[in-house]
């Protein structure tokens, strides 16, 4: 006996017990009519869980499939553009320095794109040398990178 047939089972017994004690009325029988209707809805209840008990097992877990994945896929290209920002920010300041570039502030901006491929578009720095800080960006990157100076305080 399935669920769905145990839960119709006790809205019928439960519903012809409400109709016995609303139709009954006087009668002598009532009491006995009641009685009958306890026992048979306390049988219709038990019954799944008597009999259930032998062929219940629990689903296998790993049938079922993560729904997130698109949100984990999301979360880890974050983060992997993150730490590539960091990596790139750090070789290009180590190089900057190495020709006598002087830069407060580098920030590399990083795409992932959906093939999994690592884009490096712009490139922001803070230098009074924004000709020779290009140079060396654009020789490290690419001549398509975008090199963009902030104002240097």
């Amino acid at each position: 006996m399935d669920i769905k047939a145990a839960v119709l089972a006790v809205c019928a017994v439960t519903a012809a017990k409400c109709l016995v004690g609303q139709t009954a009325g006087s009668v002598k029988m009532k009491g006995q009519l009641k009685l009958i209707l306890d026992i048979l809805l306390a049988l219709v209840i038990t019954t799944p869980f008597v009999s259930g008990f032998s062929v219940f097992t629990l689903p296998d877990i790993g049938v079922y499939e993560f729904s997130d994945s698109e949100y984990r896929q999301e979360l880890y290209d974050r983060a992997l553009a993150e730490q590539t920002a960091m990596n790139v920010e750090d070789i290009l300041s180590e190089q900057l320095t190495a020709a006598g570039i002087d830069c407060e502030k580098i920030s590399a901006e990083v795409n992932i794109m959906s093939d999994g491929s690592i884009s490096i578009s712009r490139v922001t720095v803070n230098t009074e040398d924004i000709a020779g800080a290009a140079e060396v960006i654009r020789c490290t990157l690419g001549d398509e990178t975008e090199v963009v100076n902030e104002e240097f305080w």
